[in-house]
């Protein structure tokens, strides 16, 4: 069964003339030393159904690792909810390949935990 891509995807790979897992970005590591919700986090990371409905609700985590085309990540960084912009623990260049290998095999750059989502 195939799914639909979402809008931003579908406008990248317009914009790019590429399939998404090609289009070059940033890659980014929060680490918290304390288990942290963060904002707009992806279904790769632990949530529960949101109890006031439509949706999902992020639980707190203590790594997330995203991508993005931004040319300063921090920008998208700021998305994920106030004072995250310190959590900022590393930037790489990558692809959403790159983004989800990293998330199965990396390690945080300030502690050294596995980032694997759930760790």
């Amino acid at each position: 069964m195939e799914t639909t891509k979402p809008d931003w995807v579908l406008a990248l790979e317009a914009k790019h003339g590429l399939p998404i897992e090609q289009i070059p970005g940033s890659i980014y590591v929060l680490h918290f030393d304390e288990p942290t919700v963060v904002a707009s986090v992806s279904r790769d990371y632990p949530h529960e159904p949101d109890p006031k409905g439509g949706g999902l609700r992020s639980l707190p985590i203590r790594h997330y690792v995203g991508w993005t085309q931004q040319a300063d990540p921090r920008r998208r960084v700021y998305r994920h909810g106030r004072g995250m912009a310190q959590a900022l623990a590393g930037v790489s260049t990558g692809t959403t390949l790159d983004e989800q290998e990293m998330k199965r095999t990396g390690c945080c750059p300030t502690c050294g935990d596995p980032l694997r989502p759930g760790d």
